[in-house]
């Protein structure tokens, strides 16, 4: 029997096997240029050269067999120091690809939902058996001419029915007896997918049943029950095609995400672009959210250089990878999260969310509760408010703690946080001394830039003719940007005595509040 007789006998098995090809080949070498071999979960055929290297190659064959890693090339170095300890003196590179074996569906029940799986299965390319124990129901006539149609008890038919890990059994019976002899037939014969269509109480209590016959709960993790993903509908076409789409889903391990970022059902808004507030939109932005910053035109943005709000001035800005925009308008900011970005509307009102009826609102304003944001629970299906001003259950769905220590980030779902005491957060013994504040009304002009180090005493900048004067020496870590009309006693920097400190990152506390917020929105939504 040839390696491709082989292949060909393993995918009628329906047994997935990788198949292992000498590509590239330099100096002395075990095997040439085109060299094979084949790789199953337990077996070998063929072979590329023997030894460490081969042992090598089929361990990542199998790594790749199941799903661990993905099929590409791999090189292999046969020189002392190399990756194999071998010393032939050469190199030789191999691909190593999946080959997947037929795919089978059984159903189990011949209903109106069986005959829609068999249907959709077939179209999808799966040879289908479908099982019933009553002769009308078990009738060729009621599917396509495709299917196998099998009249018998349940549990004996799918005992004999080939079975691999290609293999989905789909239950949809009339009983719960009939479904639980189903499942066991499928777990005993080490079917990759079994799926049953029952409610949460019917499906907990065939688990139940096969738990008392001494199944493991490591065998029922993999049933899926109750089956399928929510894609709304209640027929049996509906039924038919989010079973379907799952076993699809689990069969090729993806995400069953949207593949595209433009989509706005996952939608946030977050009001405040300053430093804490893009802590929490580059956490969201990472975890695949499209988000959208609402600011002012001139916002106080004190550490421009972790804050999405600082687009506002500079049009973009980058933040540890994740660029920000300016964004014109709502079709502007719309381009930018195509372009996987995060666009900076000004829109100090976030009339944004009437337009686009985001998934979330979170208040990243940071008023601290001295002033109504006009944030509100009827804003989103989920709204978090960061900090002091907001009551879980009231104007919020969800506070996220922003007062550091050992609350810091912690979500509040019934309650408020900690009040707003004033004090700014220590560093090596500096509290207010670290803070820069305007000595009057007018315009502020900076005199140095974030990321100078300055010393203790130094004049950093003017509002109007004032001079503003900094009470320790470190590192600035962040200023107001030139130009910003300011009130006396408005903060516009900070000095971090620490010079060491990378002020281009983003906090340990912004991101611990991106944490909250992320929570907050998963269990919420």
């Amino acid at each position: 029997m040839t390696l491709f007789d082989r292949v060909d006998e393993l995918v009628e098995q329906g047994r997935p096997a990788s198949m292992l090809t000498v590509v590239g080949k330099d100096g002395s070498a075990p095997r040439d240029v085109g060299a094979k071999m084949l790789v199953t979960d337990e077996d070998e055929y063929g072979t590329i050269g023997g030894g460490t290297v081969e042992g090598l190659a089929v361990d990542e064959a199998r790594d790749v067999l199941r799903g661990d890693a993905d099929p590409g090339v791999r090189s292999y170095e046969l020189r002392p120091g190399g990756n194999t300890g071998m010393v032939c003196g050469g190199s030789m590179d191999v691909f190593i690809d999946r080959i997947r074996g037929r795919s089978r569906l059984h159903v189990a029940g011949g209903g109106h939902i069986g005959v829609e799986l068999a249907a959709m299965g077939n179209r999808l390319g799966y040879d289908v058996t479908v099982v019933d124990d009553r002769e009308e129901y078990a009738s060729s006539d009621r599917f396509a001419a495709e299917a196998d149609v099998v009249h018998g008890d349940y549990d004996e038919v799918l005992a004999e029915l080939p079975m691999t890990s290609e293999t989905a059994v789909a239950v949809a019976t009339r009983s719960g007896t009939f479904d639980r002899q189903a499942v066991a037939a499928a777990i005993d014969g080490g079917a990759g997918y079994v799926g049953v269509v029952a409610s949460e109480d019917k499906a907990a209590h065939i688990f139940d049943s096969l738990l008392e016959e001494g199944y493991s709960r490591r065998d029922l993790v993999r049933v899926r029950a109750p089956v399928g993903l929510d894609l709304g509908g209640g027929g049996p076409e509906d039924v038919a095609l989010s079973v379907l789409a799952e076993m699809h889903r689990d069969r090729y391990d993806t995400t069953g995400e949207r593949a595209t970022r433009h989509d706005l059902e996952d939608l946030v808004v977050v009001r405040g672009g300053g430093d804490l507030g893009s802590g929490v939109v580059y956490r969201l932005h990472r975890a695949g959210y499209p988000v959208i910053v609402a600011e002012t035109a001139r916002p106080t943005v004190v550490r421009r250089a972790v804050a999405f709000g600082a687009a506002m001035y500079e049009d973009e800005v980058s933040i540890q990878g994740v660029t920000g925009r300016q964004a014109a308008d709502i079709d502007d900011a719309l381009a930018a999260i195509k372009d996987d970005e995060v666009p900076v509307l000004e829109d100090p009102n976030a009339t944004v969310v009437d337009e686009l009826e985001p998934k979330a609102v979170v208040d990243a304003i940071m008023a601290k509760g001295k002033t109504d944001t006009g944030t509100r629970r009827d804003l989103a299906d989920v709204v978090i408010g960061l900090g002091p001003g907001f009551e879980a259950g009231e104007n919020v769905d969800a506070v996220v703690e922003t007062d550091r220590g050992h609350e810091l980030g912690h979500v509040i779902y019934d309650g408020k946080p900690s009040p707003y005491d004033g004090e700014p957060g220590e560093r090596r013994g500096y509290t207010h001394e670290r803070v820069l504040r305007a000595p009057s009304d007018g315009v502020w002009s900076p005199s140095v830039e974030i990321g100078d180090i300055v010393e203790a005493e130094a004049t950093v900048g003017y509002v109007d003719d004032d001079p503003v004067v900094t009470a320790i020496g470190g590192l600035v870590r962040g200023l107001v940007h030139d130009g910003v009309s300011v009130s006396s006693g408005a903060k516009l920097g900070d000095v971090d005595p620490r010079d060491d400190v990378d002020y281009t990152k983003i906090s340990d506390k912004a991101l611990c509040l991106g944490g909250g917020v992320l929570e907050a929105l998963l269990n919420l939504s």
